[in-house]
């Protein structure tokens, strides 16, 4: 590269010092007249704390939990706070907001693979803050987040690694050729609307539909049971993969799981006999299931998942609204919505349901990550065909949505090149005069401190220069 060129982007980019907020803003950002509480406390290097962020009231949202806290400064500094949490949700995120400003710093991601139940966050400069914790439900399920201590500068600030992990989660594995969406289901129309994904020759002589699948980059592949009497409506345990039993369930579905990897999951099973598209929203951790066809037709153990507790909540996180929106778009005569407070069923559909997204928040960091899972049932006056065409158009949703994260840190353009065209958006996002995708955004946050600023045009400058292999 030009060395004039290089200089000249050194001395630009030094002016740049402003932040950019991220992609996903906080969820007060959509909602007015949230009333935090207040606190007020000193400045002086370390301001330890004790206040709880999670004692008051919640706000409620679109499902989800808010909480804020008001912290009023004697001066204005710049600082960072650190956060106590227990029992964090998976899919909490906590900002740092300016009162009466739309300007926040976040979000930032708790990590369930990590030991500390700490999390730093920052940095801002202000006279006052605001701690927004977000929660992906509306019940906390004893999470207790506390505001430990308030660090200004005259104290070191952590590296950025120490603050979150986000680009391992956030980061696409390239490296798995090509990435795996898994699809289930059980009985008709289910098992036949996914039946040209299975790489059976047994279950599928037609031969597998789902390499590369429309081009897309994906694999699309496919388990079910079978029934000696394909279009079934008291189909009872039925054999092969995934029978209708909760250890056969359970016992297929871990090695599936470990063998593909998956990137995404969507479980299928029959519903109401209606013509509904029904996209569950909530899954749980019960000892209250209806008895399946062989002994013990009980869940063993119960509750299936020994590390959390009775009735523990996970939920669906698949792309529900874009799901619903574009199946209604059809012209197939289904009515799709979204089951956001209602009863998954207690059968073995919501205990599959279950394992999708219970693998998902297991696998939700790191290189072979699972970034989202979520249950449908399916009518069951619907035709094979017409089951088939709404599948298909699901699972093109859920597609749409994995390609918001695919990035790689520095290629922010997306080009598969890090070079001088990257700085130039860099630079243009901190002067305000770009707007960056979700992935762009972690592309150009190529140290991970949810901000997008000096900092990091300088590291990809770097990767340009020593020649980061790209």
């Amino acid at each position: 590269m030009n060395n004039r060129l290089i200089g000249s982007f050194i001395i630009f980019i030094s002016l740049c010092w402003s932040q950019v907020a991220p992609y996903d803003p906080p969820l007060s950002t959509i909602r007015s007249g949230i009333t935090p509480y207040q606190v007020s406390l000193p400045v002086s290097g370390i301001a330890i704390l004790n206040v709880s962020v999670t004692a008051g009231t919640p706000q409620l949202i679109d499902n989800r939990t808010i909480y804020q806290t008001l912290i009023e400064l004697k001066e204005n500094i710049p600082l960072s706070v650190t956060l106590t949490g227990l029992n964090v949700p998976v899919g909490s995120k906590c900002y740092l907001r300016y009162p009466n400003s739309d300007q926040y710093v976040g979000p930032f991601y708790w990590d369930p693979t990590e030991q500390s139940t700490e999390k730093t966050i920052g940095l801002i400069t202000s006279s006052s803050f605001i701690v927004e914790l977000n929660l992906p439900g509306y019940e906390n399920h004893g999470c207790e987040v506390t505001i430990s201590s308030v660090q200004t500068s005259a104290s070191p600030l952590p590296e950025p690694e120490a603050v979150q992990k986000k680009a391992s989660f956030f980061h696409s594995n390239r490296d798995r050729t090509p990435p795996v969406i898994l699809v289930t289901g059980f009985w008709p129309p289910t098992n036949e609307m996914i039946r040209h994904f299975s790489q059976s020759e047994d279950l599928n002589p037609g031969g597998w539909q789902g390499e590369d699948w429309e081009s897309s980059g994906y694999d699309i592949v496919s388990y079910f049971p079978q029934f000696t009497n394909p279009d079934c409506s008291d189909c009872g345990q039925g054999y092969g993969d995934l029978e209708v039993d909760y250890q056969d369930t359970s016992g297929d579905f871990w090695p599936i799981a470990d063998n593909h990897v998956p990137i995404a999951i969507i479980t299928f099973s029959r519903g109401w006999m209606d013509n509904s598209w029904e996209v569950e929203y909530n899954f749980f951790n019960r000892t209250n299931w209806i008895g399946d066809y062989s002994t013990p037709v009980m869940p063993t153990p119960n509750p299936p998942d020994q590390d959390e507790i009775s009735n523990f909540h996970r939920y669906s996180n698949l792309p529900m609204e874009n799901i619903v929106s574009a199946v209604d778009d059809l012209p197939i005569g289904l009515n799709p919505y979204i089951d956001w407070s209602g009863d998954p069923g207690h059968f073995v559909s919501e205990f599959m349901g279950y394992h999708g997204v219970w693998y998902r928040d297991l696998y939700a960091y790191g290189e072979e990550m699972c970034i989202t899972a979520g249950h449908v049932h399916v009518g069951g006056m619907i035709s094979n065909e017409t089951a088939r065409i709404a599948a298909e158009e699901t699972i093109r949703q859920v597609i749409d949505y994995l390609d918001l994260f695919v990035f790689t840190p520095g290629d922010i353009n997306q080009d598969d090149s890090i070079n001088i065209q990257d700085l130039v958006v860099a630079v243009n996002v901190i002067l305000g005069l770009t707007e960056l995708t979700q992935a762009q955004f972690y592309a150009a946050d190529v140290n991970s401190d949810s901000i997008v600023n000096i900092q990091d045009v300088i590291i990809i400058l770097n990767m340009i220069i020593n020649g980061i292999p790209e």
